[in-house]
């Protein structure tokens, strides 16, 4: 064989494998396709793994031709540019709750006197009176087919409209591409299933250890990791967090006519492989259905799904129809809410954390205990006051509630408890609140009117971790690639020491930031371009990333349109108390911050370095329409009622964050109040709002929404 004849058949043979490789990428992409946009499934499961693993092998024979756009490298994925509204063909409203026995008689006796003045009573068949089945902890979709074909998948949003989540709910492995006809003479157009979308507990765990691997924020609860997933714009990720879906309902009147019964709705559910829950129960009586609850709720630490009570319905459809009804919620059926979760563990020990802005918090650390699938070994302690009135101390067994399944909370301590009920004497806490700081060792100071401890020494390290992280966030001066690792190692490397070296950054040389951990050349190009571009910001973003207490986004926007330029605002002093209280949404003790914060010798030394650095760009703002103190619009047109007192934060600072995100805040609950933000004490607004089907946010749950 001559060299020529062999290059020959190389070639030859090379030529084969690429085409081999590129049609089979092309037969996959057209089944991904047909399967996944158009609801339509080629070829089998078994063909279609066929197909994909004879592709991979090749390209593990011969790696030379494994591209990063292959299919066996990259999910198929139907990119949505964003999240569309869309109506729904009934409303998605609320039901009403019931907490206790006698919640559910009165209901029964409300809805039998509707249909006693119609004349109408119980059916004298073999059907169930009720059916009761578990209520899911998950994210409310409609699923709408027409002619038996997938159309579109819409979230519950305000219960008129949603988000239509067609592409993602399509990569759910529940998903139902098609459904059949419903009998011979009866195939609707147009038909409705109703479920709920929930991550299974174990799916959350392995979700959770793999951010953590990888460095990112975990969820904290399962419902939080399914609505995160479900909203995603790329449909790759809702692939990859498994979520799943179980279907409970059909809505529309066409469908009623032909099941008759909730019942009969159920056994085509699974005629039709359509996913519920089957772990529900059939009632001829409000002591039965009472005792179906108690069933649900023992069974509820077994199911890998979280549930947060048990939902009850009148099964009979044509009866529904007669009972109606309201603005709200149906007459027909109502939700028995569980109590919060209690269990009992010990508090191990207390770390004293320091924040940004000095305030010591106290964190609980417990022995691991599960509640509802989720491992617990931390609690806050809010501060001080909290641990003296709950008579705290280390060692001691204690009451731990997950309010509302979010948030972890120390109710009291049961060996405290004890010790007084046998002694007859008061137990006080041991706990030692720290008169040093934790980190800087510097005094503790707590002011009169506060109940907060602070570190004395605004040069505390962590403080200025804290600081710094705000100074370069995305919301004040946006400076790419300093992030929390990156802010750390420049406080304990000393490269920043005093507040006044936050403006060392801009000056800083390659060898200087080569000192960062794992920073190489790339990463300090990347990191002095987005300082440079920085330097562009308006002016009031560099007043926000001073940190000012109680000035945040839109309080910085309007001091900006008030003060000249840097200069001007950096004069500042006791005189212009007065002036600045005349401004729109600063108060005094605000007001008095701000002249505090301008007067303090230090923070004048970084205010004039500043102004070299900025020089003309820190001119006086001028606020126009397309940048009016909205800085995302995650909640534009929502409406919010904040009600009750929240750790950390004042109504005031929360109204702020939601109107920054394109929302409003009303003073009174009503129909038209998408969302009660509800803290401690939430009295009779969060009563309304449940009374109303308003949804209710605790403020971890309102926080995850925003994306703080």
């Amino acid at each position: 064989m001559t060299l020529f004849s062999e290059s020959s058949e190389i070639f030859q043979k090379n030529k084969n494998i690429t085409q081999q490789i590129s049609e089979l990428k092309k037969q996959i992409l057209y089944y991904q396709k047909e399967y996944y946009e158009n609801n339509t499934s080629k070829i089998s499961d078994t063909e279609f793994d066929a197909l994909f693993h004879e592709l991979k092998n090749l390209e593990k024979q011969y790696p030379k031709y494994l591209t990063n756009d292959s299919p066996t490298q990259k999910i198929y994925t139907t990119q949505q540019i964003a999240l569309i509204k869309s109506k729904h063909l009934v409303p998605m409203i609320s039901l009403e709750n019931a907490f206790q026995n006698s919640d559910l008689f009165d209901w029964e006796e409300r809805f039998l006197k509707i249909l006693e003045k119609q004349e109408i009573t119980f059916p004298k068949n073999a059907e169930p009176k009720y059916i009761v089945e578990p209520k899911f902890d998950g994210l409310g979709i409609s699923c709408v087919y027409e002619n038996g074909k997938f159309a579109r998948a819409v979230t519950r949003g305000n219960g008129e409209e949603g988000e239509t989540v067609s592409q993602n709910v399509q990569t759910i492995t529940d998903y139902k591409a098609n459904i059949s006809k419903i009998s011979e003479d009866n195939n609707f157009d147009i038909f409705e299933i109703r479920g709920e979308i929930v991550m299974k507990k174990s799916v959350f765990t392995e979700l959770n250890v793999s951010l953590e691997k990888e460095g990112k924020k975990t969820f904290s609860t399962p419902r939080n990791a399914a609505a995160g997933s479900l909203r995603q714009l790329d449909s790759n990720i809702t692939r990859e967090r498994k979520l799943s879906i179980f279907f409970y309902e059909t809505p529309l009147t066409t469908a009623h006519s032909q099941f008759k019964t909730y019942s009969n709705t159920l056994k085509f559910f699974d005629e039709q492989n359509i996913s519920y829950c089957k772990d529900y129960y059939a009632c001829n009586s409000i002591t039965e259905v009472i005792s179906a609850i108690k069933n649900i709720a023992d069974m509820r630490e077994n199911f890998d799904f979280d549930i947060d009570g048990a939902v009850i319905k009148v099964n009979n459809y044509k009866l529904r129809e007669k009972i109606g009804v309201t603005g709200h919620h149906p007459r027909w059926a109502i939700a028995w809410k569980f109590p919060a979760i209690q269990v009992q563990t010990i508090l191990e020990s207390i770390e004293w954390q320091v924040g940004r802005t000095g305030v010591l918090t106290p964190v609980a650390y417990l022995k691991d205990v599960m509640i509802d699938g989720v491992k617990i070994n931390r609690a806050t302690l809010h501060n001080a006051d909290y641990i003296e009135e709950k008579k705290l101390n280390i060692g001691d067994t204690i009451l731990l509630e997950r309010s509302g399944d979010v948030i972890p909370k120390i109710l009291k301590s049961i060996t405290t408890e004890n010790k007084e009920n046998n002694t007859g004497k008061e137990i006080k806490s041991e706990i030692l609140i720290p008169n040093f700081c934790p980190v800087c060792e510097s005094p503790t100071v707590k002011k009169t009117e506060e109940v907060a401890l602070r570190c004395s020494n605004s040069n505390c390290p962590q403080i200025l971790k804290g600081k710094l992280e705000h100074f370069v966030s995305k919301k004040c001066l946006n400076i790419k690639g300093l992030g929390t690792e990156v802010c750390d190692d420049l406080i304990e490397k000393k490269l920043i020491i005093h507040f006044a070296d936050f403006s060392k950054i801009y000056t800083f040389t390659e060898k200087d930031w080569s000192e960062i951990k794992n920073f190489k050349l790339k990463s300090i190009k990347n990191v002095q371009s987005a300082l440079e571009k920085s330097k562009t910001q308006p002016f009031w973003r560099i007043i926000h990333a001073m940190g000012i207490s109680g000035v945040g986004e839109k309080t910085s926007k309007t001091i900006a349109t008030h003060y000249e330029n840097f200069l001007a605002f950096s004069h500042i002093s006791e005189r212009s108390l007065e002036n600045l209280q005349n401004i729109e949404d600063i108060g005094e003790k605000t007001a008095q911050e701000i002249i505090n914060f301008v007067e303090n010798a230090e923070h004048q030394n970084l205010f004039i370095q500043l102004e070299n650095i900025f020089q003309t760009n820190i001119q006086k703002s001028t606020i126009n329409n397309n940048d009016s103190h909205i800085f995302s619009s995650l909640l534009e047109n929502k409406k919010f009622v904040i009600t009750g007192s929240f750790e950390n934060y004042s109504r005031d600072s929360l109204k702020e964050i939601i109107e920054n995100n394109g929302g409003s805040c009303m003073s009174a609950v009503s129909k038209k109040t998408d969302f009660v933000l509800a803290g401690e004490k939430a009295g009779s607004k969060k009563t309304k709002a449940e009374d109303l089907g308003v949804e209710i946010l605790e403020l971890q749950q309102f926080l995850e929404l925003v994306g703080l």
